[in-house]
């Protein structure tokens, strides 16, 4: 049974609902990194850090949805990552990843 592709729309409204002075931003960033984490293959890293995340956003209010995330990273990661809005400079780290040629080491060369 294959795992369809979830929206991050409910995801943006909840990382807003639970936001104050500005958090939305590390909350996306987090997201964010966490599907770059499953990319490169430090995928219990990954599962770990977005767990916090949900953890942090309700996770008992939203489990059923936060697991359909969870379930469906392997295939949708980097379209997770591009469509949450994260900083311009964490959505660099995918295109390093997806340019032939680069390696992850190349990729973290400037954080």
């Amino acid at each position: 049974m294959g795992t369809s592709k979830q929206s991050l729309l409910k995801l943006s409204a909840i990382i807003e609902q639970h936001s104050a002075n500005q958090t939305n931003m590390p909350f996306r960033n987090m997201f964010a990194t966490a599907c770059y984490l499953f990319v490169i293959g430090e995928e219990q890293a990954a599962r770990k850090q977005m767990k916090s995340l949900f953890d942090w956003l309700g996770w008992d209010n939203q489990r059923t949805y936060f697991s359909a995330i969870l379930d469906s990273l392997s295939e949708f990661a980097p379209k997770y990552a591009s469509e949450i809005a994260a900083n311009q400079e964490i959505n660099k780290i995918f295109y390093k990843v997806e340019t032939p040629g680069s390696s992850a080491s190349e990729s973290t060369e400037n954080v």
